[in-house]
């Protein structure tokens, strides 16, 4: 059988079919609640952040301010970046043993990490200003593995 005589022997009984061209259709709670699908949604995330493909690292700021006594100084995160790679991340409805319904959110199986941190953290009264006094510095290389979930009820 010719390849487009195969797509038309499975296309036809589809396009035949009303239901197909029936489109999505609103449901009411308590028939969502009996919606079931098969694992839920997964994830692999790939995050970089301030780190361009050629390597280079520019001049990048998170600052957070805070007023006490009327006094507002800020931290300071300079050149905040890195590669953030994971694997595993799932979000999924569940069915608790007493009936309730509940999210899980697994955490991610699989975490790797490339040159991810910061330059220097210090704490200052210009946020802008030239960073003079390094608290110390942060980079993550490796990998991570976890096993787990968070489970978010609605009320």
């Amino acid at each position: 059988m010719s390849p487009r005589l195969r797509l038309l022997a499975f296309l036809l009984p589809a396009m035949l079919c009303g239901a197909a061209w029936a489109g999505p259709q609103r449901l009411d709670d308590d028939e969502l609640a009996q919606v079931r699908g098969a694992d839920g949604v997964s994830f692999a995330v790939r995050l970089q952040l301030n780190r361009p493909d050629d390597g280079t690292v520019g001049d990048s700021r998170l600052t957070i301010g805070q007023t006490v006594d009327g006094r507002t100084t800020y931290t300071v995160l300079k050149n905040v970046g890195g590669l953030i790679q994971m694997v595993g991340l799932n979000i999924s409805a569940q069915t608790a043993g007493d009936g309730t319904n509940y999210l899980a959110l697994t955490l991610p199986a699989w975490t790797k990490f490339t040159d991810t941190g910061f330059e220097s953290l210090s704490v200052q009264a210009d946020p802008r200003g030239p960073v003079t006094d390094s608290l110390g510095r942060v980079t993550l290389n490796g990998e991570l593995q976890m096993q787990g979930q968070l489970r978010l009820w609605s009320h």
